[in-house]
């Protein structure tokens, strides 16, 4: 990475920049109650941020000015714009617990970004430690969009709100493993087949994109647990077939030496007779 010298390289920039511009759009909109247009904006910010990167990597324009204005572009975006429009959209109906739950969502984001920040060069590039901040926002706009898309309106709306806003801001924040999918490979050459369901898959999304953008990132979000609990219940299983075979090994080692001692013991009846 290139330290900040002079100036700054522009097109990685103005992408982080459209990021951030879309992020404090989702917070006037939010206050304004144009929810479904916020929610709109977090999945824009979401775009420009996967694409600064990409770019500053595809033109050897990365430096430490761009990692630092992206993570506060995150910050913006993804911790704060998310948790206002939640509040403002939901939350706000349960008063003080509203606004804590909205707050430790900002908080877990922060964090989460702190830690990746720490982390980059030393982590396993195949997994994220933690919910990415993006992911959490995309699970907080993808619920209010499709509500408002499909006029969902339930009384459970707003508890459902306020238990996904608590589950995302944990999960950030929590040492569960979440695929990266920086292990595909875009370059290699792949079957007609799988160009073909990549192009039916863009087809059922753009059908009802909102539910299904929804429902691929709460998969997501759940599939960090879900692993996590398939490990440990596979490490369990392990343990206890290692323990097992140790328990029988020791008694397969006594009853060895049990039936050296009996041989010891029992006399030797040719001995005697020559006796």
């Amino acid at each position: 990475m290139k330290p900040f010298e002079r100036g700054i390289y522009l097109l990685p920039n103005l992408m982080t920049t459209a990021a951030l511009f879309a992020g404090f759009y989702a917070v006037i909109a939010g206050m304004q109650g144009h929810f479904e247009a916020g929610a709109i904006a977090i999945f824009v910010a979401m775009i420009f941020d996967g694409l600064d990167g990409r770019v500053a990597r595809m033109t050897n324009s990365t430096s430490a000015f761009g990692a630092e204005y992206d993570s506060l572009s995150d910050m913006v975006s993804f911790g704060l714009a998310p948790a206002l429009l939640i509040y403002q959209w939901a939350l706000q109906d349960f008063e003080k617990l509203g606004w804590v739950i909205a707050f430790i969502y900002t908080a877990a984001a922060a964090l989460r970004l702190a830690r990746f920040n720490t982390q980059v060069g030393i982590a396993d590039k195949r997994y994220f430690q933690g919910l990415p901040s993006p992911a959490a926002a995309a699970l907080l706009a993808g619920l209010v969009w499709m509500v408002e898309t499909n006029q969902m309106q339930h009384a459970s709306v707003p508890f459902a709100a306020l238990l996904l806003t608590l589950f995302a801001g944990v999960m950030m924040v929590s040492n569960v493993r979440f695929s990266s999918f920086k292990e595909l490979n875009l370059k290699d050459k792949v079957p007609f087949v799988t160009l073909i369901l990549i192009v039916l898959v863009a087809v059922v999304i753009t059908l009802k994109p909102a539910m299904f953008l929804f429902l691929i990132f709460l998969v997501y979000a759940i599939s960090g647990p879900t692993m996590t609990l398939l490990a440990l219940r596979k490490t369990r299983e392990l343990r206890k077939q290692h323990k097992k075979e140790a328990v029988e090994s020791t008694f397969a080692s006594a009853e060895e030496k049990a039936a050296e001692k009996t041989q010891q013991a029992t006399p030797d009846n040719g001995s005697e007779e020559k006796h």
